[in-house]
């Protein structure tokens, strides 16, 4: 046998193998996701009722976009939407881990000698389609090849690291020390960001006779606790609900590993045994191992999910604050370039609180309106401010979705998604001002008549009504309450028309114009009204945006307008 060193290797192999690799797990993730759509999001949202459903769909939006740890920050971020339950995201995560074996699973098929044919399909496909979906495909089969020619240029490079003197003894006293090859592990796939890409680097290696195979199996548990860090990071700064997310994630695969890590070798048996009684190549022994670890815990952690929701909100206790502050506002930068469908969804539950907000700024003039107390209007202008910086972070993170490759089919919502917001935070700019109206009459001393006062609350509770609708039309898209609102919008114009006119009454009768209340009348009922027609914007926006009050509004835009 022919000894070889380091610089012996054929490192522009090893390297340009492993590029390939990676880019081509890559692409057919990224357009998997694509061919999918925004209906992803979706389904995660509706079909995860109860934890089973969570674990189905778990598996097999991790399956379609080729990454866990996406699929956990979407769980985390939905927690922290209010959108799910915790017992629901543990439900997504185990059917994450689950779904993260199917590149492992592909991977072990070996279909090195049919790459290159793959790609060539794929490229004509990409060529040849007018459709966008067409493309999608074709981005797939290129990368599904990509990821064989790479693993196979990497595997026959690396193959040679079994003749370097002293690695033999290197890779035997890993084995007998696994818990090192389980921090090796976990520290390379939280590097890489990627725990499928890091299983396929191990596969390759134990396809090559590099490694044994307790010391794979070592890395694989490495690789689970390693495809934590993304969550992680998800969580930072997060909500009470997404910390608890992230932490049964950490648990849960460092729990697991212990266990499979204290029987490492009887399990190293069993799979030998099942991968000789089937006769799998090397590579599908270790997609073997990788899937058995994974649907082994999920089978211990399933009919204990309740109790181990209780246990976490024991360890992490206190309930979430709604409107406390800014960072309430969860928006997951990590999303925008692996899943932007489910960006645009944290954009959209942001929009829903800033709109919330805003309706407290509302309801705080309102109030300020009738108790004459400095404090109303000192939180109607505390809230006018929440959402004037709530409304800079959420613009800028649309406008980052925007700048994505993967957004061809959110254009249109991108663009509503903009205009609901510069409504929203118009109505709070709205409703402040009428804080300065009702402050002005104040400081002069002065007051509404009962008549006048009534008048007011009228078109104010209309208005609120109004605003809550169209708020609720945004989050549901019910084109029944839509058709209601259009009727209560056309009643605000004729409400404030009989305002103006009562007012107009009561002059004649005697009521002195000279006075500050008196002259800002009109002004204070025009503004409300004002409120109700972005109110009706939103709305519109969300179910028929063609026409804006006056304004026309294209419902599918190029990215490059609205920069």
């Amino acid at each position: 046998m022919q000894l070889s060193t380091l610089s012996s290797l054929q490192w522009n192999l090893i390297a340009g193998g492993l590029a390939i690799f990676l880019f081509g797990i890559n692409l057919m993730g990224d357009s998997l996701t694509n061919f999918a759509g925004p209906k992803l999001r979706g389904y995660v949202e509706k079909y995860t009722s109860n934890p089973i459903k969570g674990i189905l769909v778990g598996i097999v939006i991790t399956g379609l976009i080729q990454s866990s740890s996406a699929t956990t920050v979407i769980a985390i971020s939905f927690v922290r939407a209010g959108v799910m339950s915790l017992e629901q995201a543990i439900g997504v995560i185990l059917g994450a881990n689950i779904g993260t074996t199917v590149t492992a699973v592909l991977i072990g098929f070996n279909l090195d000698y049919l790459s290159y044919f793959i790609c060539l399909i794929g490229v004509i496909v990409f060529l040849f389609s007018k459709k966008r979906k067409g493309k999608y495909i074709g981005e797939i089969l290129i990368g599904f090849g990509l990821l064989f020619i790479g693993l196979k240029m990497m595997g026959d490079s690396l193959a040679e690291l079994k003749n370097i003197p002293g690695f033999e003894d290197i890779v035997t006293n890993l084995g007998k020390n696994p818990i090192i090859a389980v921090l090796v592990g976990a520290v390379l796939t939280a590097i890489i960001q990627s725990s499928s890409a890091f299983i396929g680097i191990v596969q390759s290696l134990y396809a090559s006779g590099a490694i044994g195979l307790n010391l794979s199996l070592g890395f694989l548990f490495g690789a689970n606790i390693g495809t934590c860090i993304t969550g992680i990071l998800a969580s930072l700064g997060g909500s009470l609900s997404a910390k608890r997310t992230s932490l049964f994630h950490v648990l849960f695969n460092v729990l697991i590993s212990a266990i499979f890590l204290l029987l490492l070798v009887p399990y190293e048996g069993f799979i030998s045994f099942v991968s000789d009684k089937f006769s799998f190549n090397p590579m599908m022994t270790i997609a073997l191992g990788h899937f058995s670890f994974n649907f082994v815990g999920m089978i211990l952690f399933v009919p204990i999910i309740k109790q181990v929701s209780t246990i976490l909100h024991k360890i992490i206790p206190g309930k979430d604050s709604i409107f406390s502050d800014v960072s309430d506002i969860e928006l997951e930068e990590s999303l925008i370039n692996t899943f932007p469908a489910a960006a645009l969804d944290q954009a959209k539950t942001a929009i829903i609180k800033e709109s919330k907000i805003a309706l407290e700024t509302i309801k705080s003039t309102q109030k300020y309106l009738n108790s004459r107390d400095k404090n109303d209007l000192s939180t109607a202008n505390q809230a006018e401010a929440l959402v004037n910086e709530m409304d800079t972070k959420i613009q800028k993170y649309i406008l980052d979705i925007s700048k994505s490759n993967l957004v061809s089919e959110l254009e249109g919502e991108i663009h509503n998604y903009l205009q609901v917001q510069i409504n929203v935070e118009r109505v709070s700019d709205l409703a402040q001002n009428l804080g300065e109206y009702f402050d002005e009459i104040n400081e002069a001393g002065e007051k509404y008549n009962d008549e006048a006062l009534a008048d007011l609350n009228s078109i104010y509770e209309l208005v609120i009504n109004n605003y809550v609708n169209a708020i609720e039309v945004f989050e549901s898209e019910d084109s029944a309450l839509y058709e209601t609102l259009r009727e209560d919008e056309a009643n605000l114009d004729l409400l404030e028309q009989n305002l103006r006119r009562s007012h107009y009454r009561r002059l004649t009768e005697g009521e002195k114009l000279s006075t500050v209340a008196s002259s800002v009348f009109v002004d204070i009922a025009s503004t409300v009204e004002r409120i109700g027609d972005h109110a009706f914007n939103i709305a519109r926006l969300t179910v028929d945006p063609v026409k804006v009050h006056g304004e026309y509004e294209k419902p599918v835009v190029k990215i490059d307008d609205i920069n």
